[in-house]
């Protein structure tokens, strides 16, 4: 009998050591892992509402970086991480590019490209991530034919958000000219996809700007946009001082200063 509660209170002894065990290890898993976990959860939140079009603070977004860092110094490829990282980097370039801070450009632009190019590795097949690194490889070296190749990747692989193409369409249209048949046939036609979307105003502004030295291709395309979106799509450029020809869309009657 006493052999017995000698090997009971044994193992209850090992058992409260194992249970302290666990629960030391717990808390300093939680107090360890957990606090990244929220950080993690952050980068991809805010990277969401950037996509949204949602702006935010440089001073918000910086303190993103040495998240951004950590992700993509990681071993293993965390894909919904790394895309987020490579956003919040771009946000912080073009923060940087519109506040004309010399000094935060070269260092941005060069932490942008490095993210890129690590979400690129983890995930070849998405569209706005070769869209990024082609934009980058133009602001950093200037234009060159091989940078059409991203452009060409990001066409091939197709854009599964808005705001993605709208990016891309502009950027293409630019180099119109540059651009192989079958990847301008592609923009031409991302261009109505847009419109076809809702865009009005988005792809009015694309019109009178890369576009408008082929807009004569980009509106012949249009004739089979909806007809809503076409006539408020041609409001915008007629209240915007541009009288132009949109298929099957009969414009107002001139301007008193016409």
């Amino acid at each position: 009998m006493a052999r017995r509660n000698s090997a009971y209170q044994h193992h209850s002894a090992a058992t409260r050591i194992l249970i302290v065990l666990f629960g030391a290890t717990a808390v300093f898993w939680g107090a360890s892992v957990l606090p990244q976990l929220w950080r993690y959860a952050a980068l991809e939140r805010i990277a969401n509402h950037i996509i949204a079009g949602e702006p935010f603070k440089t001073k918000v977004l910086a303190e993103l970086a040495p998240v951004a860092e950590a992700v993509e110094e990681e071993r293993l490829c965390n894909p919904d991480r790394v895309r987020a990282a490579a956003i919040v980097r771009l946000r912080l370039f073009e923060a940087a590019l519109a506040g004309d801070d010399e000094e935060a450009i070269d260092p941005r632009i060069e932490s942008l490209q490095g993210s890129t190019r690590r979400a690129l590795s983890c995930l070849p097949s998405d569209s706005f991530l070769w869209v990024v690194l082609y934009w980058v490889d133009v602001n950093r070296n200037g234009y060159r034919p091989e940078d059409l190749e991203y452009l060409r990747m990001s066409y091939t692989l197709g854009a599964n958000e808005g705001w993605v193409a709208l990016k891309r369409n502009r950027l293409a249209l630019a180099i119109f000219d540059q651009l192989p048949w079958k990847v301008g046939e592609m923009a031409v036609a991302e261009f109505a996809n847009l419109l076809n979307s809702g865009f009005e105003a988005e792809v009015a502004d694309i019109l009178i700007g890369p576009g408008w030295k082929v807009r004569d291709r980009l509106l012949i395309k249009l004739k089979d946009v909806r007809e809503s979106y076409r006539r408020d799509f041609a409001k915008a450029l007629y209240h915007g001082g541009y009288d132009v020809t949109v298929p099957g869309i009969k414009l107002p009657d001139p301007r008193p200063w016409d």
